[in-house]
């Protein structure tokens, strides 16, 4: 057998099984403790909001977001989207995010939001970005 072909062929196999056996894309975490939000949406202008982000963050879900279902997690270049279904008493909310940044200093992220039944608005947009402050959380 030709010595040139085995390489090849190695190589291509090795090729798939790294691929086979890359990690799985998981929801980004933000370092615990003092973050300063930005977030900008139609109708609601620009907020700037300071946070504590604890141990247990889970930047996917905002705290209100009601009964979610399983987190469908994907890398796109060199962001990940989330996309969730939540479920509230009086409907559903669909949130699909791309996240993007270190999440130790800062991140970006578009949020896409969707309503059924709609709760005065069918859908809405929201861009957040985040900027760590420090350990410490404002008491």
């Amino acid at each position: 057998m030709d010595q040139r072909f085995v390489v090849t062929a190695m190589i291509g196999v090795g090729c798939l099984f790294g691929q086979a056996f890359a990690a799985t894309p998981e929801v980004p975490k933000r370092k615990a403790g003092h973050w300063e939000l930005t977030t900008v949406s139609p109708g609601l202008g620009k907020t700037v909001t300071d946070v504590c982000i604890g141990q247990d963050d889970n930047i996917a879900m905002p705290a209100d977001s009601g009964d979610c279902a399983q987190t469908k997690v994907a890398q796109a270049g060199s962001e990940v989207i989330v996309d969730v279904v939540c479920k509230k008493p009086h409907g559903k909310q669909t949130m699909s995010t791309a996240f993007g940044g270190d999440f130790n200093a800062r991140y970006h992220a578009i949020m896409k939001m969707t309503f059924d039944p709609p709760e005065g608005v069918a859908s809405m947009g929201v861009t957040i970005d985040g900027k760590y402050i420090g350990p410490d959380c404002p008491r």
